[in-house]
């Protein structure tokens, strides 16, 4: 019975399998977000009156699949939808796997052929001895035909052992070869080689009919990370920049010739809004630790990255010594030495953790080969502190917002409801198919890749503060509205996601046409690149550089030196207006005087007005920072310590031409009543006695040299040590 049970269960999968033609479909366009991507495939296929089942084959096991959406049905009607993974069935290989088959064919064939003829070679060698023992042992041979069969012998053993020794040398070439070939087969070669995923679709309509139908899904391992060439002939020249975009993918399906659209988005960020609440103060043990604040997301992992090297400063800039620096996700770890330096080969984690007692713990994408942070002091040891869930559904919100006669009719699948059953109130959009354990049963909206939060008094689309319950969206500025729902919600979005989420991407009046030919859009909360050319690329750990935009910028050069932290030169350029461009953080290879000069990291992500890049170290001009001995430096007075301190820095310019050099140093500032800084002397220094910092601008002429000095004393009781 039990048996007969489990044949009934499997018929539905073993017809679906066997029975049903795979409708042929292909990828046309690609969303790729800086994680994730957004697949949209197209199929003809022809309909019968009542109900079909269309079944899509050979697609990405990585498919989530509550992000499936299919549209071009016209009046057909769906009656199930199912996506599943077919582990009997090995997927459809690519062409660049069959052309690595095949070439590592044809280099087995050559090898066997030359171990072939290395065999018939040694064959002859041992017969060639063999022979020569036996004349050896003839008597009747003539002296002469001795030496005419030693030559033969000789020679010819010679011209043997020559050609096993090209054979062998080819064979090893062929050898290196077929690893090589292996190598890049092991690539394509992923885990989901033998698997593929597959979609069924059971449609029902009242006539025969031809559909064209348009598939989208959302896939996880895919993304897009930016560099940037940057390239200054002189330091007049304005700064020609090329934007880059690297693209990978690695779902199990090639993109062939697609059109590409990049965007800024991330929909693996938490975009849950935070709630701020009383703070109300109470007693807590010795060990509490507030809640650090969440640092802005601003660096997306490179997969690239194989080494990265940094020095690990604290908020003074000195570096620190003995830092953890560990490959999240592995126990791969080094610590900095003494000058707070580290290299650390990576593979596999996405991120790095810098660590060290007294020190805030910061945690790092690996975006670049450079990282240097600076870590911040901790005020009290580590404490962990959890809200309580009482709390956490205390300050959840409920939302409703009056879309509903905006999205009707933008998009199937929603239901207007009244929240209270009251007049007056405003109306919720509910997702079909969405079950609530909140009471709460409104979708969450995301607009152009940002969520609404689901709370009130905030700030709306239009800018204003007020209840999100007042919003409303210009229905002529909405460009496209999708459902998602299910995983597909939750997986994105977390908890404020579990009622569905409506995604409406708007119209924007920001779009250019730039100078590769490409079409960029600004929406609210991202950009998308629109790439005019098609691309393929191969589900491997390859990368696809695709060329995003490229452009000139007004720089203003300078040079700029910080001796107390690093006596190096460093070649700056300032620019204005940098925010046109929409920039995102990466590393960037800069080029002067069309030579590389190494590499740099641009984090536009800043309040400044001015964006500066570091064209790398002059070693034309020099800089000292020496202390002045002119003076005791310690000495007491009563039951206090005095420390006398002076510097003399000085600057020359070995360069043929001018240079204008910023140049900064410090005094430190007390922030302890028992601590006293005075008899400060600056020279002709700009000085910020709220911050301590020293700063000069400064013009040199060729061959011209400088020198600045200044001064102070530091007085604290004599039975304490402080950082000085």
């Amino acid at each position: 019975m039990k048996s007969l049970q489990l044949l009934l269960l499997c018929v539905p999968f073993l017809c679906f399998a066997n029975t049903t033609e795979p409708t042929p479909s292909s990828i046309k366009k690609v969303t790729v977000y800086l994680e994730g991507a957004s697949i949209e495939r197209i199929s003809e296929t022809q309909i019968l009156k009542g109900t079909t089942t269309i079944y899509f084959s050979n697609l990405s096991p990585d498919i989530d699949e509550k992000s499936i959406q299919i549209s071009g049905l016209k009046d057909a009607t769906i009656q199930s939808l199912s996506f599943h993974i077919n582990y009997l069935e090995q997927k459809e290989l690519s062409e660049e796997y069959k052309k690595l088959e095949q070439e590592i064919k044809n280099l087995n064939f050559q090898k066997n052929n030359i171990q072939g003829i290395m065999e018939g070679l040694n064959e002859e060698l041992s017969l060639l001895r063999q022979n020569q023992r036996i004349n050896s042992d003839a008597t009747d041979l003539v002296l002469e035909k001795v030496k005419e069969l030693s030559k033969y012998y000789r020679l010819r053993t010679a011209e043997i052992k020559t050609e096993i020794y090209t054979q062998q040398h080819m064979l090893d070439e062929i050898f290196e070869q077929i690893r090589k070939h292996q190598n890049e087969l092991l690539k394509l070669d992923d885990s989901n080689k033998e698997q593929q995923g597959e979609i069924m679709l059971v449609v029902n309509s009242k006539k025969t009919q031809s559909l064209s139908l348009t598939i989208k899904y959302n896939i996880a391992t895919a993304g897009w990370f930016p560099t940037y060439d940057i390239k200054a002939k002189n330091t007049v020249a304005p700064i020609e920049m090329s934007y880059k975009a690297h693209i990978y993918q690695q779902s199990g399906s090639d993109w062939n010739n697609v059109n590409l659209t990049l965007s800024t988005g991330d929909p693996n960020t938490n975009n849950t809004k935070p709630i701020i609440s009383t703070h109300f103060l109470q007693y807590t043990s010795a060990g509490y630790r507030n809640n650090n604040a969440v640092k802005t997301d601003i660096y997306k992992y490179n997969p690239t990255i194989r080494t990265v090297s940094g020095t690990v400063v604290d908020e003074n800039g000195l570096p620190i010594s003995e830092v953890n620096v560990l490959e999240k996700g592995t126990s791969n770890e080094v610590k900095t030495n003494f000058d707070g330096k580290f290299t650390l080969q990576v593979g596999g984690g996405r991120a790095l953790e810098f660590s060290n007692l007294g020190y805030i713990t910061e945690q790092i994408p690996i975006y670049s080969s450079t990282i240097s942070p600076a870590l911040r002091f901790e005020p009290n040891p580590p404490y962990s502190f959890v809200e309580t869930a009482s709390e956490v559904q205390k300050n959840k919100k409920a939302l409703g917002y009056s879309v509903s006669s905006t999205l009707s009719g933008k998009a199937a699948g929603l239901d207007i409801t009244n929240q209270s059953g009251l007049s007056g109130t405003a109306n919720g959009v509910v997702i079909r198919g969405t079950n609530s354990f909140s009471g709460d049963n409104n979708a969450l909206y995301v607009i152009d890749g940002v969520p609404i939060s689901k709370s009130k008094n905030e700030k709306n689309l239009n800018g204003n503060w007020g209840s999100t319950r007042d919003f409303d969206i210009d229905p002529d500025n909405i460009a496209r509205v999708d459902i998602l729902k299910g995983l597909a919600a939750t997986s994105l979005y977390g908890s404020e996601g579990r009622e569905g989420v409506i995604l409406i991407t708007t119209k924007s009046g920001n779009a250019e046409y730039l100078s590769t030919g490409n079409y960029k859009e600004q929406g609210i909360t991202n950009t998308t690149f629109e790439i005019k050319d098609t691309y393929s690329i191969l589900s491997n750990a390859e990368i696809t550089v695709v060329e995003v935009d490229n452009f000139s910028l007004p720089a203003t050069y300078q040079h700029y030196v910080a001796p107390e932290l690093n006596e190096n030169v460093f070649l700056t350029a300032t620019i204005k207006n940098w925010e046109q461009f929409d920039l995102l953080a990466g590393e960037a290879n800069i080029y002067f005087e069309d030579a590389y000069a190494g590499k740099t990291n641009i984090s536009p992500v800043a309040t400044t007005n001015a964006l500066i890049i570091s064209l790398g170290i002059d070693p034309n001009v020099i800089v000292k920072r020496k202390r002045l001995n002119n003076f005791k430096s310690k000495s007491f007075l009563g039951s206090n310590r005095i420390i006398n301190k002076g510097y003399t820095v000085e600057i020359k310019n070995n360069k043929t031409s001018q240079i204008t050099l910023s140049l900064e140093d410090r005094i430190p500032v007390s922030q302890n009543k028992e601590i006293k800084v005075s008899d400060i002397e600056t020279d002709d220094a700009n000085y910020d006695d709220e911050s301590g910092i020293l700063s000069w601008k400064i013009t040199l002429e060729p061959e011209q040299s400088m020198k600045k000095q200044f001064r102070y004393q530091v007085k604290y009781p004599k039975y304490k040590h402080i950082n000085l």
